[in-house]
C-alpha cells in the first residue's frame, strides 16, 4: 500500500516536472531572463522579445544559435527541442 502511494506521488511529481520543463519557462528563466527580462519585460537595453511575431521563427533561431551583438550563441548549449520550448514560451508571452 505504501509503495503504491509513494510510486503514485513520484509519478505525479515527475509528470509535473517534465511539463514545467517542456513549456520553456524554466529554460527562459535560466538562459534568457537575465538579459531579456522576467516574462520578456526587458529593461530596454535588449531587443523586446514580445515584439516577435509568428513569422519571426527563423530570425529567432538564427540569433539563438549564432548569437547577435552582445548575445552569445547557444548552439551546443541548448538542444533543438529546448530552443523549440523557449520559442513556445516567447510566443505565449508575446503581445
Amino acid at each position: 500500500m505504501i509503495r503504491t502511494m509513494v510510486a503514485g506521488l513520484l509519478a505525479g511529481w515527475l509528470t509535473l516536472s517534465c511539463a514545467q520543463a517542456q513549456d520553456g519557462t524554466e529554460l527562459y528563466e535560466e538562459h534568457c531572463a537575465s538579459c531579456h527580462g522576467e516574462k520578456l519585460r526587458s529593461a530596454g537595453t535588449m531587443p523586446d522579445l514580445r515584439e516577435l511575431g509568428p513569422d519571426d521563427r527563423a530570425r529567432f533561431d538564427k540569433a539563438v544559435l549564432e548569437g547577435r551583438g552582445q548575445m552569445p550563441g547557444w548552439q551546443g548549449v541548448l538542444s533543438v527541442d529546448e530552443i523549440d520550448q523557449v520559442w513556445d514560451y516567447v510566443r505565449r508571452n508575446a503581445r
